[in-house]
């Protein structure tokens, strides 16, 4: 436990000032967004505490410390909790099945991969030009696939399993879209997030070229909504957006040190 605890401190007391800007920034949207809920109970306080949890997961990850994968461990733990309280089972299956699990996989790979210099991060890498290659067809391939599926079996899909589960609802999948687009952006976001998943996990360096397009869809999916919760998620992508090309910075200069 001390090792853990050891490893945390490091990586918290070792941020710099842009990196605890950074981070202020995303925890007042964060609590911003909490406060505009209104209702105080127990359950939105472990939702508040997780998207805590999420943003220091999200900043480490930048600096490419291994106390990440801590953070991230225990935050996708309170998510599925969530989840499975609000009934979005869709969201919970994706978390427990393959979220939840890449953690500890990360945890493991970079573990092998830290530095020896006190400072808990890592060697990063680059993917070669064929695992390049790769990547973007599973992206176009799967967003297409995807996609195409919403398009002429979401609907039945989704009254499907609620015969069986009546109360499930899904955090991206939808039976209909405020904009056109916002379907294959919603595909693209959701095959583009499990496979950088697996490419963080590995190290390379790429992975944060892909979050940066990551964000720049959500922030374009959510200003083609008329959610009421639409301002809040898109300030809080444009921050993520922010720590995209501090993670392309700081990866790219960590893969030559």
């Amino acid at each position: 436990m001390n090792k853990y605890l050891d490893i945390l401190k490091t990586s918290i007391t070792g941020l710099n000032r842009f990196e605890r800007l950074l981070l202020a920034a995303i925890l007042c949207l964060t609590i911003i967004g909490f406060v505009m809920k209104g209702e105080v109970t127990f359950n939105t306080m472990i939702a508040a505490v997780a998207a805590i949890l999420g943003v220091f997961c999200v900043v480490l990850g930048a600096k490419g410390a291994l106390a990440n994968w801590i953070f991230g461990i225990i935050e996708a733990f309170l998510h599925i909790y969530i989840c499975f309280c609000t009934h979005i089972y869709g969201d919970m299956l994706q978390r427990l099945v393959y979220n939840l699990p890449m953690q500890f996989v990360g945890w493991t790979k970079w573990k092998k991969r830290v530095r020896h210099d006190g400072s808990q991060t890592i060697h990063t890498r680059y993917m070669t030009w064929g695992q390049r290659a790769l990547t973007f067809l599973a992206v176009t391939a799967g967003t297409v696939a995807l996609g195409v599926f919403l398009i002429y079996f979401g609907p039945w899909f989704i009254d499907t399993l609620r015969t069986v589960f009546p109360d499930m609802e899904f955090k991206t999948l939808k039976q209909s879209y405020d904009a056109p687009m916002q379907l294959w952006l919603d595909s693209f976001t959701t095959v583009m997030s499990v496979i950088t998943m697996y490419i963080s996990v590995k190290a390379f360096v790429e992975q944060w070229y892909m979050w940066l397009m990551i964000n720049i869809a959500y922030i374009a999916l959510w200003l083609m909504s008329d959610s009421e919760f639409s301002f809040m998620t898109v300030a809080k992508y444009s921050v993520y957006l922010i720590n995209s090309f501090y993670g392309i910075y700081m990866w790219n200069k960590l893969s030559k040190e």
